[in-house]
């Protein structure tokens, strides 16, 4: 099938371009038309939290709750409690009442208002809006303040703060992506040697995630797409969308090497190197859907985000790719006009040198080239049917060179690996350990307003508030209870209790009045924590108020009542929940710490299994899911020390140690495991397409890294620079993916698949290719890099790997 869409395509070039440059400007054209939406709302199904704010829905608040626009007199201006600034900040009120969405504004003299600090320099307006956090774009919030100019003429500062504050720094990352796609153009080029095959993958991977970003933006109109979503599967489909057509391109370019014509090399590469991208595109999404097994709408639309870019990505590779391929044809090929030539090669044509022929006769092995002759497979980039002499050949024997010729590069390496695998083997264990060791103090926390950049109207609002009224101010609980039958009034006994209890309980500032809805059968009480949000101590206080405080207020002894997710029912019939988005935070940490088992054995387990049915190895497949979870634990450490210790924090943009969310590490799993998958498909596919062909374990191992350790090293070194290109957002969420998966990338391209995964296969031997006889019945026969009906499968190349078809393990 994929030959079929290859070739269509490649006929075909301008009609499919059109398609792809006629959805994007549709989907574009959406996207401006109804805006792209994103929320940092948290739902946690069957959470005390949940319950909390689902029974708070009694009251008749207005969409939006109650949003602070904080007001501060600096040094030199008179206080907020001046008559002329109490006139100034009144005729500001009068005036945002009248902008669009406001349905109330509270001044801070009003008893029911936010109030004012002791010394009078700091208040706030308390506006309420018609429309929910992700409707609040920034063009809402500039109307806030600017209607809030008789108070800045004053002389008062005005910040917005809550959901207006964070909808005002919405920030792009596009400078992020342009730092990203500039440095993959720089590796592209030097590992082309040519302008115009390094820009193929970038126009391709920026066509797929233009797409798939318009469609996520149209996404958050369904769903809570955190902003953080979009951004992370920027990254990924970009990171994703280039890499699929660097290998994608590399088979073209050996195709046309070797003489085949353009529209053929093209669909060939579709049904060849693209099928193996298919394979691994498949697998990432499969990984990033074991996240939905998390129960949480939160973890459903980081998967979602990340998924709709690898998949755009893939669809990108296998259509618009081979028209591209098409339109562009021989300035594509090795050899071309700006294409630099190796010393010793031939030209384009794809003429193989005279020493691996003459090889390839004295071996006898019969493998043909695309042009029917005898060869060996070329370095990336120069073509299948050229040989580089440089590196070792594939069925020469282990340690041997070749007269008037030595190992270079990885061939270099992967004969030393061989050689020494014990000692290599030990070396990468401790080298990754070392960076692992941090990991076991990770701890999942949640970030607040006071972890963003400085200057920002979410920090400098959360700063002053914290000023002025005590960093629990900014994370204020909710306690809602639900009465049995109507309450006579505030002063109803079992309100009155419930308040009392609130007010002695360790760690509360203040508790403000009770409300009751209209019915007199709900009770709402706001309770200021003295400690930051973000701080361990105020999720203590939550398990405090549900365990201890709220369970005695309302005559819960024994088992007569239940805390947690239901909530606090008490003898007196009380049922009691606490929430706010510091409460939800913590059932959020405390629900993925349940359920991150559960996610990381689906994905090691549908790792495992893909592998399994590619290779028809059990022992290639488990040792290659564990190999994943090397560089996965290492990235954690690193993630410890640099976010949760502090180390190097200043370096990246951070003012020392931040939280780490507990939905980073389970969203960095899926996604490593994913990822990891596309280089292993890669190398295990040369490796295993030269033992079918020789028989030789540890030759095969030194055949398939020498061949594909430099494509794999030059795509991982672009993902990393994309990755690495996002440190410059503002977001420590954004911050933190960079890091995790950057540093994952780089040890799993050069460590693991360099160091770990080929001596790890010399010491296990012919056992690596054991498959029991019932296995080999069962399991069906894929060819990952068949060139499909009318083409040969290479000998392994960088772009993928001999057919698997029709081939049985050796036991």
């Amino acid at each position: 099938m994929l030959l079929a869409v290859g070739r269509w395509c490649a006929r075909r070039p301008k009609r499919t371009a059109a398609a792809w440059l006629l959805l994007l400007v549709a989907l574009a054209s959406a996207v401006g038309a109804f805006g792209s939406v994103t929320s940092e709302a948290v739902t946690i199904p069957g959470s005390d939290s949940q319950s909390a704010r689902d029974a708070a829905e009694a009251f008749d608040d207005a969409a939006s709750g109650r949003q602070p626009v904080v007001l501060y007199a600096p040094a030199g201006a008179a206080p907020l409690t001046s008559p002329g600034q109490r006139r100034a900040v009144e005729e500001a009120a009068r005036a945002v009442e009248g902008v669009d969405h406001v349905v109330a504004v509270t001044t801070p003299y009003e008893a029911a208002g936010g109030g004012l600090s002791a010394d009078g320099r700091t208040g706030r307006l308390t506006v309420e809006l018609d429309v929910g956090g992700r409707d609040i774009t920034p063009e809402t919030t500039r109307a806030v303040t600017d209607a809030a100019a008789p108070a800045t003429r004053a002389g008062i500062e005005v910040t917005a703060g809550g959901d207006l504050a964070a909808a005002a720094d919405k920030g792009s990352t596009g400078h992020s992506e342009i730092i990203g796609v500039a440095a993959a153009f720089v590796v592209l080029a030097v590992g082309f040697g040519s302008l115009v095959a390094a820009g193929v993958p970038l126009l391709t991977g920026a066509v797929g995630l233009g797409v798939s970003l318009c469609l996520i933006g149209l996404a958050g109109h369904l769903m809570d797409m955190p902003s953080a979503g979009a951004t992370i599967a920027a990254m990924i489909g970009l990171g994703v969308g280039i890499d699929y057509t660097l290998f994608c391109l590399t088979r073209f370019r050996e195709l046309l090497a070797a003489g085949v014509g353009v529209a053929d090399a093209a669909a060939r590469t579709t049904a060849g190197s693209g099928k193996a991208v298919v394979f691994a595109g498949s697998a990432v999404v499969a990984a990033l859907a074991g996240l939905a097994l998390g129960g949480l709408p939160l973890l459903h639309a980081l998967a979602l985000a990340p998924g709709i870019a690898v998949l755009l990505a893939m669809a990108a590779t296998l259509t618009l790719l081979p028209a591209v391929l098409s339109l562009l044809g021989p300035r594509l090929a090795p050899g071309a006009r700006g294409t630099r030539r190796r010393r010793g090669t031939r030209s384009e044509t794809g003429a193989r040198s005279k020493t691996g022929a003459r090889k390839g006769q004295q071996k006898g092995q019969g493998v043909r080239d695309d042009r029917g002759e005898p060869g060996e497979p070329g370095e990336p980039g120069e073509g299948a049917a050229r040989h580089d002499q440089s590196e070792p050949d594939a069925r020469q024997e282990p340690g041997r060179r070749e007269e008037g010729s030595a190992p270079a590069g990885w061939g270099r390496v992967a004969a030393y690996v061989a050689s020494r695998p014990w000692r290599c083997l030990l070396a990468g264990l401790v080298l990754t350990g070392v960076l692992a060791v941090p990991a076991a103090q990770l701890t999942f926390g949640q970030l607040d307003a006071g972890d963003k950049a400085p200057g920002t109207a979410s920090r400098t609002a959360y700063d002053r508030l914290a000023d002025a009224f005590g960093p629990g101010a900014n994370g204020p609980l909710q306690v809602v209870s639900t009465l049995p039958t109507a309450a006579s009034g505030p002063d109803d006994t079992r309100i009155t209790t419930v308040t009392a209890a609130l007010r002695t309980t360790a760690g509360v500032a203040s508790v403000g009045p009770a409300q009751l809805d209209a019915s007199g059968t709900r009770v709402r009480w706001q309770v200021t924590p003295t400690t930051a949000p973000s701080d361990p101590a105020t999720a203590a206080l939550v398990e405090r108020l549900r365990e201890e405080a709220l369970p005695g207020a309302t005559g819960t002894t024994g088992t007569t009542g239940t805390t947690g997710t239901t909530g606090t029912t008490g003898t007196t019939g009380m049922v009691t929940h606490v929430g706010g988005a510091t409460a939800a935070q913590a059932d959020l940490n405390e629900r993925l710490t349940a359920r991150m088992p559960l996610v990381v054995g689906f994905v090691l387990a549908v790792a495992a299994l893909l592998l399994l049915v590619a290779f028809r190895s059990p022992v290639v497949a488990v040792k290659a899911a564990l190999m994943n979870l090397v560089s996965v634990a290492a990235s954690y450490g690193v993630l410890t020390a640099v976010f949760q210790w502090g180390w190097g924090a200043t370096l990246i943009g951070l003012e020392g140690p931040v939280p780490i969310p507990g939905y980073v590490p389970l969203l960095m799993f899926a996604v490593l495991f994913g990822l990891a998958m596309d280089y292993e498909v890669f190398l295990l596919s040369a490796v295993r397409a030269a033992y079918l062909r020789d028989g030789d374990n540890r030759g095969a191992v030194i055949a398939g890294l020498s061949a594909t350790g430099r494509i794999i090293t030059s795509a991982a070194l672009i993902m990393v620079s994309v990755f690495l290109g996002y440190l410059l957002s503002d977001d420590p969420v954004v911050k933190m993916a960079g890091v995790g998966l950057a540093t994952a990338v780089a040890l799993d391209a050069t460590v693991v698949r360099g160091v770990l995964v080929p001596s790890t296969m010399v010491l296990l031997g012919r056992a690596n290719w054991w498959l029991p006889g019932a296995l080999d019945r069962l399991l069906p026969r894929l060819a990952i890099e068949d060139d499909g009906p009318g083409g040969t499968a290479p000998p392994p190349s960088p772009g993928g790997a001999a057919p698997l078809a029709g081939t049985r393990g050796a036991s």
